[in-house]
């Protein structure tokens, strides 16, 4: 396989991950607005997506919608993720790899990979801090996965948009000498 076909593929990839994403957050958010403005009776479930949030909701809405806002703003983080990605995707020429907007996208999914490891790690403590008062919201916290990878994709992808960078600097070297 060639160059160009493998970046069509993972352009076609990216693309599979950002609108399932976007749709994933579409229903979170769908759903947890109805959960807000809904009257459950302690009969009933709240599910949204496969998180139950029906405890924290009957005991406390407060905490569901800090919660709910957090999984929202986590989720909504790593779509936009993969919309950098496939900016990439666009801007990128092979011919002349190294352009500053090609640059600055990938600085930027660093960053926003830093960004959705800060936003898990508060979420992930504000869970376990639930858990200790008492709410059942185990499914919640299993669900919610462990993104503390991203931390380790931030500080790659910082370090290639640095080697980037300086090719950027190299290649406008080399075009004033010529």
């Amino acid at each position: 396989m060639n160059t160009k076909t493998i970046l069509s593929i993972l352009n076609v990839i990216a693309w599979i991950a950002f609108v399932g994403l976007c749709i994933e957050t579409g229903a979170f958010i769908v759903g947890g607005l109805w959960g807000v403005f809904s009257d459950f009776s302690s009969e009933g479930r709240l599910m949204v997506m496969k998180y139950d949030f029906m405890d924290l909701l009957i005991k406390n809405r407060n905490y569901f919608i800090c919660l709910w806002s957090l999984i929202v703003f986590l989720l909504g983080y790593k779509a936009y993720l993969f919309f950098v990605v496939i900016n990439v995707f666009k801007k990128l020429d092979l011919e002349n790899p190294f352009s500053k907007e090609v640059s600055d996208l990938i600085l930027r999914i660093s960053y926003v990979s830093f960004g959705i490891w800060i936003i898990w790690v508060i979420t992930d403590q504000f869970i376990e801090g639930l858990l200790k008062k008492g709410f059942d919201i185990s499914s919640v916290k299993y669900n919610l996965g462990s993104d503390g990878g991203f931390i380790f994709l931030a500080g790659i992808i910082y370090i290639i948009a640095q080697i980037f960078k300086r090719g950027i600097e190299l290649q406008n070297e080399n075009d004033l000498t010529i």
